[in-house]
């Protein structure tokens, strides 16, 4: 299920699970992980949607994630990018398949920095995105009353 806002996503985690991000991308889907404690963000791995979609349950399992935060590609200006559609296209594919909550969040400029670095391989651009996305919402989880 899909929330509208963060003290929804709050609403039943029961606080001892992880968070989960990710960068979505036509070619290439960046994960990262939150660490037990919910304070930093640690790349997962990169896939492409396929991989994601049939990797997700496990991964969810394994990591003991509560929630999904998927980035929101929006322009400098705030109107919706052309992607925008994509992400929620992703987001209604993993709804199918998932019962935790996805939250959406802002994403523009995560990963702007890693694309301009010449030593950065494609996969950990993607993984260091989804790491931005996730620092991004687990400094709101800190900072709101129902975080730790």
């Amino acid at each position: 299920m899909v929330v509208d806002s963060i003290s929804d996503f709050f609403v039943s985690n029961i606080y001892a699970k992880k968070f989960l991000g990710i960068d979505y991308g036509l070619k290439h889907i960046g994960v990262a992980v939150s660490d037990p404690s919910n304070i930093i963000s640690v790349p997962y791995s990169t896939f492409t949607e396929e991989e994601i979609l049939t990797k997700i349950c496990q991964i969810i399992n394994d990591e003991n994630i509560y929630g999904i935060i998927i980035g929101k590609p929006y322009h400098l200006d705030g109107s919706a990018s052309e992607m925008i559609q994509n992400v929620e296209k992703f987001s209604q594919k993993l709804e199918k398949i998932i019962s935790e909550p996805i939250l959406f969040i802002d994403e523009r400029l995560s990963s702007k920095g890693y694309k301009s670095g010449k030593k950065t391989s494609k996969d950990s651009i993607h993984e260091k995105s989804a790491c931005l996305i996730l620092d991004d919402f687990l400094t709101l989880y800190k900072n709101s009353p129902s975080g730790k």
